[in-house]
């Protein structure tokens, strides 16, 4: 880890396992940055309570470690996690069935740290993230901090599931209010999109274009790389992987796949369905697919290399990690306009209009009926995840919070982190 290079702090808050922030912490650590994490449940395994699982019984303190494991990063230093909220969070959400009370609990708690811990007048930034810190947001402007608001998933997006839900005839479906993520927005100095969705609906929201950072994840390219050698086929494999939901954009797959009934051909579904709509979908299309359910997470870089193709076409993403990983595993991806991640179309992949079935079903059949272009495409996709590995990410956070520092930033509008 680099040591402290920079006059200046950055304090990232968010109380979730939203892996994303324990990488924005160590890409400030990376470079230089001192960073304080203030989250809820983050796995410290040479800290009181986490070390006494040793005197568990080994299966038990086993099972117990491997799932504290998703909340810890190997290389992040565990002396700036400050477990602000602990637990809280997680138990607030599971009482409620919501996110929105969990982070209530945690912003009020990130103001009473920041209020001990910030002097007026200081130097540094504060990292927040869309609908999980207003008051946190406020207190840290008034104390003269630079603010971020990392966009993981764009407002309008439940608002778009909730117009699809309803034109699928849930007539109990209502429009959600974004009274709180505008206020966000709003209160922020800068703006994080982890997409071109998210940039474009940031400058439709009348955001200055230069308060707005364009910042695409990372992805391991370790763990996730292509097979090595030509997959032995039949049959054409076509992979999705994540929440079986409308918003992912699964009746438009089900659907386009149903339509096609391409011959030695079959589409892999990993994840679960969120609500009684996804499983009515999975009910309707049943022997349309192979379900694989939830695949762990050591498991999940053979999956995407047993495969062909990845099609996502979600009606709306922030940053699509699974994008990233399947691009890093060498396969051609299908993704709708509003999911784009790095992808290039006619490079990577194809990109095809939101809810458009059939350029979805003409993209699917293109890349099932010509292996050439299939080659052609996995190579590049490779190529393409290995411009964004974790490290790459790293850097461009220390770029970000050098620009916002020291105002010296590439001249035009939104600074487009993924060509720095």
């Amino acid at each position: 880890m680099a040591s402290a290079v920079t006059d200046f702090r950055v304090i990232v808050s968010h109380p979730a396992h939203q892996g994303i922030a324990y990488h924005i912490v160590k890409g400030a650590q990376e470079s230089g940055i001192r960073a304080d994490f203030l989250t809820g449940l983050y796995y410290k395994p040479e800290a009181l309570p986490f070390r006494l699982l040793d005197r568990l019984p080994g299966r038990w303190a086993a099972a117990l470690k491997r799932q504290l494991g998703k909340r810890h990063l190997a290389g992040l230093d565990p002396a700036a996690v400050t477990l602000v909220s602990g637990p809280l969070p997680d138990m607030v959400w599971r009482l409620f069935r919501g996110q929105r009370p969990g982070f209530l609990v945690h912003d009020r708690l990130a103001r009473r740290w920041l209020r001990r811990h910030v002097a007026e007048g200081g130097k540094g930034i504060y990292h927040g993230f869309i609908d999980s810190g207003l008051g946190s947001l406020k207190i840290a402007r008034a104390r003269g901090l630079a603010t971020v608001l990392e966009i993981t998933l764009p407002p309008s997006a439940r608002v778009m599931v909730a117009q699809e839900l309803r034109r699928l005839g849930r007539t109990d479906v209502q429009m959600p209010n974004l009274s709180v993520e505008l206020a966000e927005i709003s209160t922020a100095d800068y703006l994080v999109a982890q997409s071109t969705f998210g940039v474009t609906y940031l400058i439709e929201q009348g955001v200055p274009a230069h308060r707005i950072f364009l910042l695409p994840l990372g992805v391991d390219t370790a763990r996730f790389h292509p097979l090595g050698a030509p997959r032995p086929e039949p049959p054409f494999r076509g992979l999705f992987v994540g929440h079986l939901s409308v918003r992912k954009g699964l009746h438009h797959l089900l659907q386009a796949w149903s339509e096609l009934d391409l011959p030695q051909a079959e589409l892999v579904l990993v994840g679960n369905p969120v609500d009684k709509h996804g499983a009515a979908l999975l009910e309707r299309y049943r022997g349309t697919y192979r379900r694989l359910g939830f695949v762990t997470h050591e498991r999940l870089p053979e999956v995407y290399r047993d495969c062909d193709i990845f099609v996502f076409p979600s009606l709306a993403e922030g940053g699509a990690l699974v994008i990233s990983e399947a691009l890093a595993s060498g396969l051609p991806c299908v993704v709708s306009a509003n999911a784009p991640s790095v992808l290039r179309d006619g490079l990577e992949g194809c990109i095809v209009p939101v809810g458009d079935v059939a350029a979805l079903k003409e993209r699917i059949l293109r890349l099932y009926s010509d292996r050439a272009l299939r080659a052609r495409m996995a190579a590049a996709a490779r190529r393409r995840a290995e411009d964004f590995s974790w490290t790459d990410y790293y850097r461009r956070v220390g770029l970000m919070y050098g620009y916002i520092m020291n105002t010296k930033r590439p001249a035009g509008g939104v600074v487009d982190l993924s060509e720095s």
